[in-house]
């Protein structure tokens, strides 16, 4: 296998695990972000000063492939061996989005969504769907299944929107 089908396979599998594992995951946004920078100094640094051997592939191999990789395995992990589901309700509102041009604006509703209680707040993943929006057509209410990994990062393993009376309109 070529440098270049290593880079595509490897980018490929970042990807599908990005989308179909970490955004699963609940963590503050922020915090990922501030640790994946702290993260990427610290390798950097190490790899400057030869502490860190990152063979013939180069910097570029390495933070583009193999340092997302190990995030993701990190993530992988914490899904695979989560347990303990629990079910959590939350009423919900769409939040609205305004298109067009000059001339036209149209509002309409989207899928992502505020939780009652300002619940999980940071954690954009977990109010972000990318579904069909008709499964959320007509519901007020959703009921998360969450398990906790091996590493304590609770992961969203279910999700089910629903009606309910009692959820006021906001």
């Amino acid at each position: 296998m070529t440098k270049i089908d290593k880079c595509i396979v490897f980018s490929m599998l970042n990807v599908v695990l990005v989308f179909f594992i970490i955004f699963k995951t609940v963590i503050n946004f922020y915090l990922f972000v501030a640790v994946i920078i702290v993260l990427c100094i610290i390798s950097n640094n190490l790899i400057n000063k030869n502490i860190l051997k990152i063979g013939s592939l180069g910097k570029n191999y390495f933070f583009g492939i193999t340092f997302p990789m190990i995030i993701n395995a990190f993530f992988l992990i914490n899904y695979i061996t989560s347990m303990n589901p629990i079910k959590e309700t939350y009423c919900f509102t769409n939040m609205i989005a305004e298109v067009g041009g000059r001339n036209s604006h149209q509002k309409g509703k989207t899928t992502y969504i505020y939780l009652s209680g300002n619940a999980y707040e940071y954690s954009y993943m977990t109010r972000s769907f990318f579904i069909d929006y008709k499964r959320m057509w007509g519901n007020n209410q959703i009921i998360y299944t969450f398990e906790r990994g091996v590493f304590g990062l609770k992961v969203r393993k279910d999700f089910k929107f629903i009606y309910n009376k009692n959820c006021e309109e906001n």
